[in-house]
């Protein structure tokens, strides 16, 4: 409910829409005094339904988008990270590599980035336990194993609040939201503890205001920016649909560097299943043995001297069958 308050304050003259995966339960706030109370002309709910990878999210963004909502909630943002077809599943079809699920998130963090609405993001969250080697047992022979409470994170990936303008830990006993990422300008407003209102919507609104209005040529650029990301083909076609005045609006140079930046996206993509990812590993570092796996990356192809192409996969090196 602190989410659909605060959006009341960030939109006061138009209707709030919701991303919903959670089967519906966004609807359940519709009759509720407080929200109706923020929000008298209630609110819009999206539905999406699993699999939930992230370029379905990417579309229900552009969906919102286009019907000219001014604010964005999405409930939950983590279903595109470890619930049914979100990134841990992409991760587990492709054999343990995660080039495809982070180039997918990559670009629905983007897609929310540049966004011309206001979009909220909520998270589930769950308790982390860390494990790590403790002192030699010299009766096993072997280092114990010591456990460490991370505490309550939130499910999504770890670079999740970097481009985010504020963040917040709610409590599910108090509801007391605090802050775990902001603007040193927005601080003040959120330094204690505190339930979330639709004022303090409204006063990020207000502060957001006052920067004054993103101009047209900006609001191109970033909609450069967002193709670029998406790939060569993406960026050609955005290109290719915009007007005479528009291309030129554009800077020969920026255009080179979405160019490059779209290419780079193309290279980081992983080949399909019926592409075989060990056609072109010439060239790669020669060794005498097999390296440490830690000094490498996922997906590193190496050669042994003597001993043909390995590829570094779920840590550890496996030998490539090289037409």
């Amino acid at each position: 409910m602190s989410a659909l308050l605060f959006a009341a304050g960030l939109s006061p003259d138009s209707k709030v829409v919701i991303i919903d995966t959670e089967k519906g339960r966004a609807s359940l706030y519709a009759d509720n005094k407080r929200v109706l109370a923020a929000l008298p002309s209630g609110f819009d709910v999206l539905e999406l339904d699993a699999p939930y990878h992230p370029d379905r999210y990417r579309e229900a963004l552009d969906t919102c988008e286009a019907k000219g909502y001014k604010v964005c909630l999405i409930d939950s943002s983590s279903d595109s990270w470890n619930g049914p077809g979100g990134c841990e599943d992409i991760t587990e079809a492709n054999k343990g590599m995660w080039n495809k699920a982070k180039l997918a998130n990559k670009k629905l963090m983007t897609r929310i980035k540049l966004s011309s609405m206001h979009v909220i993001c909520c998270l589930k969250a769950q308790a982390k336990t860390k494990v790590v080697e403790g002192e030699f047992d010299p009766h096993t022979r072997k280092k114990k194993k010591e456990f460490i409470e991370l505490g309550v994170l939130p499910i999504c990936e770890k670079n999740f609040f970097y481009p985010m303008l504020l963040g917040f830990s709610v409590d599910p006993q108090t509801h007391l939201s605090t802050i775990t990422k902001y603007h040193e300008d927005l601080y003040p407003l959120f330094k204690e503890p505190k339930l979330i209102t639709k004022e303090d919507g409204a006063k990020v609104r207000q502060w957001n205001d006052s920067a004054g209005s993103v101009d047209a040529n900006e609001q191109l650029m970033k909609r450069a920016r967002s193709a670029a990301e998406d790939g060569t083909e993406a960026y050609k076609k955005f290109f290719e649909s915009l007007t005479p005045t528009q291309r030129k609006a554009i800077p020969t140079g920026d255009h080179e560097k979405f160019k490059a930046a779209a290419y780079a996206t193309d290279k980081d993509r992983v080949p399909e299943e019926d592409e075989p990812a060990t056609k072109m590993p010439f060239g790669a570092p020669v060794y005498e043995d097999k390296p440490f796996p830690m000094d490498h990356r996922e997906g590193d192809v190496i050669k042994i001297k003597d001993g043909g192409y390995w590829k570094l996969q779920n840590r550890d090196w496996v030998k490539l069958e090289v037409a």
